[in-house]
């Protein structure tokens, strides 16, 4: 899930332990399991309403104009956030909010699972779109696990 459909949850997505909500971007509903490692977040913020209605405390105004205006500004601070995160542990790859998309079609894609499946939990309408996100990978990477592939 991408930082701004995570930032336009609200509390009404949550229902029976799953996450469902509609792609802003795309149009595409999405009924997702709370898995045991996210459960104690959710149950956290359940706990503690935002004013907004907003899940996360992400945006806190009720007008629309301004809530994409809090969702920015916070995505600007995870962001910044990052570089620190970067800079004190020494690592050269710039960090984004779109790191771990490309981090899960990563693993997703070393752990076989098919591409059409990995297109379709990013929320991707084209699965050329994932094909893209996956050729960005470094060439080691991608060598090592067509190294994989031909010793089956």
């Amino acid at each position: 899930m991408s930082f701004i459909e995570m930032a336009f949850l609200k509390r009404d997505n949550i229902i029976d332990g799953r996450v469902k909500f509609q792609r802003r971007k795309t149009g595409k509903r999405y009924d997702i399991v709370i898995t045991d490692q996210i459960k104690p977040i959710i149950d956290y913020d359940l706990d503690n309403p935002n004013p907004s209605g907003s899940l996360l405390p992400i945006i806190y105004r009720n007008i629309s104009e301004l809530q994409y205006k809090d969702a920015q500004w916070e995505l600007r601070r995870y962001n910044i956030g990052l570089k620190g995160i970067e800079k004190e542990c020494g690592i050269e790859e710039r960090l984004t909010s779109y790191v771990p998309r490309h981090s899960f079609a990563t693993l997703a894609m070393l752990k076989k699972v098919p591409l059409e499946a990995i297109s379709t939990m990013l929320g991707r309408n084209k699965l050329s779109t994932t094909q893209v996100y996956l050729k960005s990978l470094p060439n080691n990477l991608l060598d090592a696990h067509q190294l994989e592939l031909n010793s089956l």
